[in-house]
């Protein structure tokens, strides 16, 4: 995970520091989202886009009460996109959000085998994608940069959803690049 760079406009720069500033969030009881979790689990498991489709959405409209915001809406697509570069690089889309439309778009299969996509990939992207719903509905943001808050609010829903205990999670450890930072997966291993 790697953060987008400080905008360079006062006002972008002001909402991207109060975003980065907000490291935590209001959880939904545990036993909800866990179940709620679970069963995207199991629609996973059957293959089938719509089946995944219906936990998907019933996943983001327990979310989306909890947080008393109107739901994205939702569509579950095949084989993610992918792009290969002569360098030997790749890049895959797992997700996304659109902001005019507040529809999150999440692939179900992997892009070069089309393998159904594991259960804690799919969650941990609509849990990404629904926290940049949540930045421009919720909180007022123009805009939904991927700062260390974001990525904090990210994880704890996330670890809630999977129920991590407490003893085994980690806080998110930053290392500093240039005008932004990545994850150090070294001291959270």
């Amino acid at each position: 995970m790697i953060t987008d760079p400080p905008p360079s406009s006062p006002r972008s720069k002001k909402q991207f520091d109060a975003s980065d500033a907000l490291s935590s969030i209001s959880l939904p009881p545990a036993a909800l989202l866990q179940s709620a979790s679970q069963s995207l689990a199991a629609a996973l498991a059957t293959a089938e886009i719509t089946e995944v489709q219906r936990a998907g959405d019933a996943l983001l409209l327990l979310l989306s009460n909890f947080y008393g915001i109107p739901p994205p809406s939702l569509k579950i697509l095949g084989s993610r996109p992918h792009q290969s570069y002569e360098n030997g690089g790749s890049w895959e889309l797992f997700g996304d959000y659109n902001l005019e439309t507040q529809r999150i778009r999440a692939w179900m299969r992997t892009a070069v085998l089309g393998k159904v996509t594991s259960h804690r990939g799919l969650l941990n992207t609509l849990l990404h994608e629904l926290c940049h719903h949540l930045d421009c509905v919720q909180l007022g943001f123009a805009d939904t940069p991927h700062t260390r808050g974001f990525y904090a609010r990210v994880d704890a829903l996330y670890h809630l959803a999977l129920a991590t205990p407490s003893e085994k999670r980690k806080p998110l450890v930053w290392i500093r690049m240039g005008r932004g930072y990545r994850i150090d997966w070294k001291k959270l291993r």
